[in-house]
């Protein structure tokens, strides 16, 4: 080090110990070698420090190249889905309509057989209450026509004394 700086300071003296006006070639070259000294010298001390910079900065940026072609990959995979997804689509809702079509035609041969077993129910029903309501008009005009007769019948039993004695005498015998 103190080799380094007698050099730089023995070349300063030698440049302005001449002191002719005018310069000539031969005196920018101990400025020039110390330049050469100073750059590597800052070379060798900042060898280190750039190659550390540049290979970080490589590192880094392989990293991002890495992400960004595993993202440019998932992309790839997603449009390529979306792709299958599209050419599809067609095949999908023409099996899409169809079902549709199938539960249609389902639902409606369903109904209608509800709805006529309904219908043979209902029938079955009023026929059974027509026939019900039927026996029930048949038992009451008969009713009506046993009450008639028996009323007709006492009205005449009291009208003639002869049929009265003989209807008297008839319970008698048949209550014996």
């Amino acid at each position: 080090m103190k080799f380094l700086v007698l050099v730089l300071l023995s070349g300063s003296v030698m440049a302005s110990s001449d002191g002719e006006a005018h310069g000539s070639p031969s005196d920018l070259i101990s400025s020039f070698v110390n330049v050469i000294i100073l750059g590597a010298f800052l070379i060798w001390k900042l060898k280190g420090v750039f190659q550390k910079h540049f290979t970080n900065k490589s590192k880094e940026i392989s990293e991002i190249m890495e992400r960004a072609s595993v993202k440019a990959k998932e992309a790839q995979m997603m449009m390529d889905m979306q792709k299958k997804k599209i050419e599809n689509l067609k095949s999908e809702v023409s099996k899409i309509n169809s079902d549709v079509d199938s539960d249609i035609n389902k639902f409606k041969s369903n109904y209608s057989k509800e709805v006529s077993e309904r219908i043979d129910k209902l029938k079955s029903d009023a026929s059974s209450k027509i026939e019900t309501e039927k026996q029930e008009l048949a038992n009451e005009l008969n009713e009506t026509l046993v009450d008639s007769v028996i009323a007709k019948a006492k009205e005449a039993i009291k009208k003639d004394s002869s049929l009265n004695s003989k209807a008297a005498a008839s319970i008698l015998e048949g209550l014996k």
